[in-house]
């Protein structure tokens, strides 16, 4: 009976020995909180560097798609392109086509002849602007404005008159010339107008050897460039409203062949070739073009006939212009021409007007004013043909 009974008590304790190993070995499968947190925090994190890894390899091409919509969305449009483009460019506020640079000193304007000897004249064609005379002995005489754009070479260079002086103060410009007439000097010092006299400031001319005197002088870049640097901090505004659009009315009569006639044989023509939409300037016929250096025909894009009271003031047959209060105009571009009239008040710019008391428009590129006497005749007719 003691041996059932030990034998009893030994089965009973392999049953607790085996299940107590059983427990245990349970326990260990199953970590602590602490571990468990750590072992999931571990796990966690190499679950989303595998995904990172995942989505490089699978989505490398759509990173690189990304990159690029983000470099073009840096770039600018087309459209921003052009206003940038436009920003940069730099307008002459006196012919609105591209210069170089902003030019920040005084406009210059020069006396130049026009008599058979002087002709070709130098540095004529690169003006914006050209103002015509007359003076006397029935002969005109040019005043060219300078800027953006000095050419090497300007002349010959000659005296001014009175209504020159009054038409280089619209502009502040300074003003280049070979002596005056004596109510110019008068002017010139009574009101301390800037302007460099070649007989006083000579270092700034030249004359030429090629030429005889007095057709032969000259100034040029490189003769004023450092002069005209010590005038700067000189603000112009466009001295038209320029028409970027070329727009021809129906009302306005065909005008090809202009005849401006200032005095006696001396007549002024201008021939408007379509193609180029500018017009060609003659003399007296038109087997005469005007040349200026180099044998370039002179070409003009508007024409502006300004009529003033002119009358003899002396016996050396010297003019006065009345250039302030108003007259007719005529005004040529496209190869139409239209009517208007001029106003001037004291030392103010002219300003040009159409029949409906609005400022004309011109066309970028060059204009000359053609200042005549009011009984000047002028005419213009169709072209016969389309070439210059």
């Amino acid at each position: 009976m003691r041996k059932g009974i030990l034998y009893g008590l030994v089965i009973l304790l392999v049953i607790v020995a085996v299940s107590a190993f059983m427990f245990r070995n349970k326990l260990g499968e199953q970590p602590s909180g602490t571990e468990q947190a750590v072992e999931e925090s571990s796990q966690t994190e190499v679950t989303e560097k595998d995904e990172i890894q995942d989505k490089d390899v699978d989505t490398s091409v759509d990173n690189e798609v990304i990159e690029k919509k983000d470099t073009a969305q840096k770039r600018p449009s087309e459209e921003e392109t052009d206003e940038i483009i436009e920003e940069d460019v730099v307008l002459s506020k006196f012919n609105y086509l591209p210069v170089d640079e902003k030019t920040l000193h005084r406009a210059m304007m020069v006396s130049i002849e026009n008599t058979p000897a002087a002709r070709p004249q130098s540095g004529i064609c690169k003006a914006p602007i050209v103002y015509e005379f007359l003076v006397e002995g029935g002969i005109t005489r040019f005043l060219a404005l300078y800027r953006s754009e000095i050419p090497d070479k300007i002349g010959p260079i000659r005296s001014l008159r009175p209504y020159m002086i009054e038409i280089a103060r619209e502009y502040n410009a300074l003003l280049l010339h070979a002596g005056a007439s004596p109510e110019g000097f008068e002017m010139l010092d009574n009101n301390d107008y800037k302007n460099l006299d070649q007989i006083y400031n000579g270092k700034y001319y030249w004359r030429s050897q090629q030429d005889p005197t007095p057709h032969n002088l000259y100034t040029g870049e490189y003769r004023i460039n450092d002069y005209l640097n010590n005038m700067l901090g000189v603000e112009y505004d466009n001295r038209f409203n320029f028409e970027e659009i070329m727009i021809i009315s129906n009302t306005k009569s065909a005008a090809e062949v202009i005849n401006i006639n200032y005095w006696g044989n001396y007549n002024v023509i201008y021939k408007y070739s379509p193609e180029e939409n500018t017009y060609y300037r003659y003399l007296g016929n038109l087997d005469s073009p005007h040349f200026c250096e180099s044998n370039i025909q002179i070409t003009v894009k508007n024409i502006i006939v300004q009529f003033v009271k002119t009358s003899v003031k002396d016996d050396a047959g010297r003019l006065t212009m009345d250039l302030e209060g108003s007259n007719k105009a005529l005004y040529f571009r496209n190869g139409t021409v239209s009517e208007g009239y001029w106003e001037k008040e004291g030392q103010n710019l002219t300003k040009f007007y159409n029949e409906n008391n609005k400022e004309i428009a011109v066309n970028p590129g060059n204009t000359w004013i053609q200042i005549v006497p009011n009984n000047t005749k002028i005419t213009y007719e169709e072209s016969d043909d389309n070439g210059k």
